[in-house]
C-alpha cells in the first residue's frame, strides 16, 4: 500500500480531488484537522508552539551570533582557568 498526502487550500479543489479519486476507484481519507500533530505528546506540541511564537516575535539568534557568544565565553573561561 502507498499513502499520498495532499494539501488542498480551497473547497473547490477538494471536491475535484475527491471526484478524481472516486473515479479511479481509490480509497481516500480526508483529514481537515488544521493541527494534526501525529503521535507527538502534548509537551512536544507545546514546545513547538512556543518555539514558533518566539520566531514570530523575533526572539531568535542567528548561528553566527551564538557561535560568537560561545567563542567569547570560552576565551573568558580559558583566561580565568588558564
Amino acid at each position: 500500500m502507498t499513502t499520498i498526502t495532499v494539501e488542498i487550500d480551497n473547497d473547490q479543489d477538494l471536491s475535484t480531488a475527491e471526484a478524481a479519486l472516486s473515479n479511479l476507484g481509490l480509497r481516500y481519507h480526508i483529514n481537515d484537522d488544521e493541527e494534526d500533530w501525529g503521535d507527538l505528546s502534548e509537551a512536544e506540541i507545546e514546545g513547538i508552539k512556543a518555539g514558533l511564537a518566539d520566531i514570530e516575535a523575533g526572539r531568535v539568534h542567528t548561528h553566527e551570533e551564538v557561535m560568537a557568544h560561545m567563542a567569547k565565553r570560552m576565551d573568558e573561561l580559558r583566561a580565568k582557568h588558564g
